[in-house]
C-alpha cells in the first residue's frame, strides 16, 4: 500500500475545558518512519489497524501489531518507529480536559500502561475509524462521535486490576445518589456494583462503619431534611421525592435519624443543629 497522511482538526469558538478534540488522522506509514524522542502537548491515542512497529515511554519498549494502540501523555517523553519490514497503518486522536485525563488516567491503571488491546469486533478501531472517515467536522458533531469513542472502550476484555474496595464503595454511592427517588434495596446496589450483598454488607460496615441499608436510609433522610428547609416543599413532597409514600413509615425514619419528627424539625428550625 501507498504512503499517505491525512490530518483533520477540531476548531471551536468555546473554550471547553472539560473534554475536548483537536485533531485527528490517518497515516500509512513509510518502512522505519519514526518519530520522536519528543513530548506532546495533549493526549494522542494511535490505533494499529495493520502492520506492526514499536512504541517506548517511561523506559518501558512495547512491540505493537494489529488491533493493539499506545497512549501519549502531555508532557512524556515517547518514541515510536514502524517496522522496517511491516510498517503500521495507524489512525489516532488527539485530546484533552479533565474528563480525559480522568478516563486515560483509569484506563493505564487497569492495564499497567499505556498500551491497550481491542477486543475481537475492534469495537475501538471501528469508533476511531468512524472518526477519521468522517474526515472535517464542526465541533459538536466531533464530540457526539467522541463520547461514541470512549463508549467503546467498555467492551475492551477485563483482563485489567479489580476495583478496590474503595471503588467499590465509591460506585455504590453514585447508584444510590442517583436512585435516592427510588426504592432501593441493598440486592439493587451490589448488583449495580457487581458484587455478592454480603460481600458488600462487610465492605461498608469496614469503610463507612454501617450497614449499607442504614447508609441508603440516612442519605434518604438526610436529603429530605435538606427539601424540607424550604418552605415551598411540603413534608409529602420531600418524603416522595426520597421514595417515602407511607407517612407513617417516613416519619418513623425521619425521627430514628434526628430524634425529631419531621413537622419539629421543620417548625422549630432544628436544622441549625446538624450538618446535612
Amino acid at each position: 500500500m501507498e504512503y499517505f497522511m491525512n490530518v483533520y482538526y477540531v476548531y471551536t469558538k468555546f473554550a471547553p475545558t472539560d473534554l475536548y478534540p483537536v485533531q485527528y488522522g490517518e497515516e500509512n506509514c513509510r518502512r522505519g518512519h519514526a518519530f520522536g524522542p519528543c513530548i506532546r502537548s495533549n493526549y494522542l491515542l494511535h490505533y494499529v489497524y495493520c502492520g506492526k512497529g514499536i512504541f517506548r515511554a517511561d523506559g518501558r519498549e512495547y512491540e505493537l501489531s494489529r488491533g493493539q494502540m499506545f497512549l501519549i501523555k502531555p508532557g512524556q517523553l515517547t518514541y515510536y518507529k514502524a517496522d522496517d519490514d511491516e510498517p503500521w497503518l495507524y489512525r489516532w486522536i488527539e485530546l484533552n480536559g479533565s474528563i480525559a485525563y480522568r478516563f486515560f488516567s483509569t484506563l493505564c491503571k487497569k492495564y499497567d500502561g499505556q498500551v491497550f488491546s481491542d477486543d475481537e469486533d475492534m469495537s475501538v478501531g471501528r469508533a476511531l475509524l468512524d472518526i477519521v472517515e468522517s474526515e472535517s467536522m464542526s465541533f459538536e458533531r466531533a464530540m457526539v462521535k467522541l463520547w461514541e469513542f470512549f463508549s467503546a472502550f467498555s467492551e475492551l476484555p477485563e483482563n485489567g486490576e479489580i476495583l478496590s474496595s474503595q471503588e467499590h464503595i465509591k460506585k455504590a454511592e453514585s447508584f444510590i445518589k442517583i436512585n435516592i427517588h427510588k426504592k432501593i434495596t441493598v440486592s439493587d446496589v451490589a448488583k449495580y456494583v457487581g458484587i455478592d450483598r454480603s460481600y458488600l454488607s462487610r465492605l461498608f460496615r469496614e469503610i463507612k462503619h454501617v450497614s449499607p441499608q442504614q447508609y441508603i436510609l440516612s442519605m434518604k433522610m438526610d436529603i429530605a431534611a435538606g427539601y424540607m428547609k424550604n418552605s415551598d416543599i411540603s413534608i409529602k413532597e420531600a418524603a416522595q421525592s426520597v421514595g417515602y409514600y407511607d407517612s407513617h413509615v417516613f416519619n418513623k425514619a425521619f425521627k430514628n435519624r434526628f430524634n425529631v419528627s419531621p413537622s419539629e424539625w421543620r417548625e422549630k428550625k432544628i436544622w441549625n443543629k446538624f450538618i446535612i
